[in-house]
């Protein structure tokens, strides 16, 4: 699936879906106060996860029918119990390292802006909820080439605090998210 991002004086062709995704075009975002309950703009982002459940189970299947067939070779042997026991603990190490991994892509980031409000939400692996709430007036989009720790580093400095955002973003991800933050905000302050 291609996805084409467009924005002031630039033009990207991705062959993957981007892990965030905008509710409404920017430039054309009604921005309202917080009293209307329902956010002009509503940012979803998440983690890459490379393998869906069915393909976690293919690449787990074909993994074990691989490593079988040099089990073969030792059949009526005494030392394939040996053998299989190594493969059956790499087998099962494999499977491990992908579950964690699968549980740690799990985090999620929600955020809404509306023309006086800005609340960003951090849902972790574990399932806790970590807030931050701004006045977009004052919000400044910060994004630091080397001070993070990783390259374009991506913050929200507003309401006394210093939050990221988009930590788990690749690299060019993140310099796109922080020109599309500076946008919405920029249409937050002009419609207050």
């Amino acid at each position: 699936m291609t996805l084409w991002r467009s924005g002031p004086q630039r033009f990207s062709v991705y062959f993957c879906v981007m892990p965030y995704k905008w509710s409404s075009p920017l430039e054309h975002a009604q921005l309202s106060a917080k009293s209307s309950h329902q956010p002009g703009l509503r940012l979803s982002l998440s983690a890459h996860n490379a393998l869906t459940r069915e393909g976690f189970a293919g690449f787990i299947g074909a993994t074990a029918a691989l490593m079988a067939v040099p089990l073969l070779a030792f059949l009526g042997h005494t030392v394939l119990w040996v053998i299989a026991a190594a493969l059956g603990s790499a087998l099962c190490a494999i499977w491990l390292a992908l579950k964690a991994s699968w549980r740690h892509g799990q985090v999620r980031e929600e955020f809404e802006l509306w023309s006086d409000l800005a609340i960003l939400r951090r849902i972790n692996p574990s399932g806790q909820l970590q807030e931050w709430r701004a006045n977009p007036y004052w919000v400044e989009v910060q994004i630091s080439k080397d001070d993070g720790p990783v390259p374009e580093y991506l913050t929200l400095r507003g309401g006394g605090r210093v939050v990221e955002i988009g930590a788990f973003l690749s690299q060019d991800e993140r310099q796109l998210l922080a020109t599309d933050l500076k946008l919405a905000f920029l249409n937050a302050t002009r419609q207050c």
